[in-house]
C-alpha cells in the first residue's frame, strides 16, 4: 500500500509540473502563436500580449494605444488577414516597424471617451499590479485615438447611463465621480486563484465554445456598430478619388453632424475629464491624442447633400454638404483646446488623410467604417513620425469641403 501511495503522489506531481511548465510555456512563447481567429477567447487581461506587435510576449516600455474600434484594429486589412496565423492588420504593425518599437492596443470596439481613455486602462493597470508574470508595464507613451465618426455619441451615451444631469452646475465634478467608479463596473469579477493560470483559463472558454457550438447555444454575434436606423432610401455618397467620381454606400459616419452645439459641448467635456483621469492614472507617461477624420470628411465630396448614419434615433440623415467641414473644424478645435488643457499632445490626421484620399481609397471595399490597409498604413506612418515629440500640440488644419 506504501508503494501504491507514493506511486499515486508521483504521479500527481509529475501531472502537476507538466501543466506547470506547459502554462509557463504558453505565457512566455504560446501566446505569440495564437492564431486571430481564437483572441475571443483568451481572457481579456491576456489577450494583450497575444498581439505581434512587439518583439516578445511581454512588451518592453511599449507605445500604448486607446481608443475604439480603429485603436482595436477593425476594418478590411483585418477582414483579408489569415485567421489562422497571428499576422499584421494594424497600425501598431505600421508604428513597430518604422519606430522598432513595441506597439500594445487595448482600443475596444464601442469604447467612447470614458470606456477607452478612463476605465479600460484602469482596469488593465490593476490587473498588472497583481500579475504573477503577465503584468502590462507602464508605457513610454501613451497615444489616444480619437475618432470624429462616433467618440462624442458614445460620450453622451456615458452621460444618459451614468451621470446625473439635472443641472448644469457641478457637471464636470459629477462626471469625474463616474468615471472614478466607471472601472470596478466594467471589469469582470476575477477569481484569484485562477487569475495565475491564464492557459487553464484559455482552454475553459474553447471548451464552452466547442459546447456551445455542439448544443447550438451560442448567442449570435450582436451588432458592435452602434447607431439608429438610417433611410434607406438615402442615394449613396458620392466622392472624388482619383480624379474621378466614387460611390459609397449612404449613411457614412459623420463629424456628429446630428448631435446640437450644446450636446457637443457636454460630449467634449467627457473627453477632458477622462483625459485628466488617463494623465493621472499615467503620471509620467507623455500622452499624444490623434484626431481621425470619419469617412465623409476623408476625401472631397460631390453633390450638394451628404447622407450620414445617425446615432440618435429620430434626427436627420441628411444634410448639406459644406456642414461636413464645418462640423469637423469645429469638433477638432474644441478636442484640440480640451487636449492641451491636460497637457497633452495633439496631432491632426485629416490632412494626411486627405491628402492619401484623393489618390486611393482609404475604407473598404467590405467594411467603410473603418481604414483599410492604405488607411491603416497612413494613420500608422503619422504616428511614428510624432512619437518622438508626442507633447507638441500642432493646430487644427482646417478641412475643405
Amino acid at each position: 500500500m506504501r508503494i501504491r501511495w507514493v506511486e499515486c503522489l508521483l504521479v500527481v506531481a509529475a501531472t502537476g509540473a507538466t501543466y506547470l511548465a506547459a502554462e509557463a510555456a504558453f505565457c512566455r512563447f504560446g501566446l505569440r502563436y495564437v492564431p486571430l481567429r481564437l483572441h475571443a477567447y483568451l481572457p481579456d487581461d491576456v489577450r494583450v500580449f497575444a498581439q505581434s506587435s512587439k518583439t516578445a510576449v511581454l512588451p518592453l516600455a511599449p507605445v500604448l494605444l486607446l481608443g475604439d474600434s480603429y485603436a482595436q484594429g477593425y476594418g478590411d486589412w483585418l477582414l483579408e488577414a489569415n485567421p489562422y496565423r497571428n499576422g499584421p492588420f494594424h497600425s501598431a504593425h505600421i508604428i513597430q516597424a518604422l519606430s522598432g518599437q513595441d506597439v500594445v492596443t487595448l482600443g475596444a470596439s464601442g469604447a467612447g471617451s470614458a470606456e477607452a481613455i478612463a476605465a479600460i486602462p484602469a482596469i488593465a493597470y490593476e490587473e498588472a499590479n497583481r500579475a504573477w508574470y503577465l503584468g502590462l508595464p507602464k508605457p513610454r507613451v501613451a497615444v489616444v485615438y480619437f475618432y470624429e465618426g462616433n467618440d462624442l455619441n458614445n460620450n453622451m451615451r456615458f452621460l444618459e447611463r451614468r451621470v446625473d444631469q439635472s443641472d448644469a452646475a457641478g457637471l464636470a465634478e459629477r462626471i469625474d465621480r463616474s468615471l472614478a467608479a466607471y472601472p470596478s463596473v466594467l471589469a469582470a469579477p476575477a477569481s484569484r486563484p485562477a487569475e495565475a493560470f491564464p492557459l487553464l483559463r484559455f482552454s475553459a472558454r474553447m471548451a464552452r465554445r466547442i459546447y456551445g457550438e455542439r448544443t447550438a447555444t451560442l448567442a449570435a454575434p450582436e451588432d458592435e456598430s452602434g447607431g439608429a436606423p438610417g433611410a434607406g432610401g438615402d442615394p449613396p455618397d458620392v466622392v472624388e478619388v482619383a480624379g474621378r467620381p466614387v460611390s459609397l454606400p449612404s449613411n457614412l459616419q459623420s463629424p456628429s453632424m446630428e448631435l446640437t452645439m450644446p450636446e457637443i459641448e457636454r460630449a467634449v467635456l467627457v473627453y477632458g475629464r477622462s483625459l485628466g483621469f488617463l494623465r493621472r492614472l499615467l503620471p509620467e507617461t507623455a500622452v499624444l491624442v490623434v484626431y481621425l477624420p470619419s469617412p465623409l470628411a476623408s476625401y472631397r465630396l460631390l453633390g450638394t447633400e451628404v447622407s450620414i448614419q445617425p446615432y440618435v434615433t429620430g434626427r436627420a440623415t441628411r444634410y448639406p454638404r459644406v456642414q461636413v467641414a464645418q462640423s469637423s473644424n469645429a469638433i477638432c478645435e474644441l478636442i484640440r483646446t480640451a487636449t492641451i488643457a491636460d497637457g497633452a499632445g495633439f496631432l491632426d490626421l485629416r490632412p494626411a488623410v486627405r491628402v492619401a484620399g484623393a489618390h486611393d481609397m482609404l475604407h473598404g471595399p467590405r467594411d467603410f467604417k473603418h481604414f483599410n490597409r492604405k488607411g491603416m498604413e497612413v494613420l500608422g506612418q503619422a504616428v511614428a513620425a510624432r512619437i518622438g515629440r508626442p507633447l507638441e500640440p500642432e493646430p487644427c488644419a482646417p478641412n475643405g469641403d
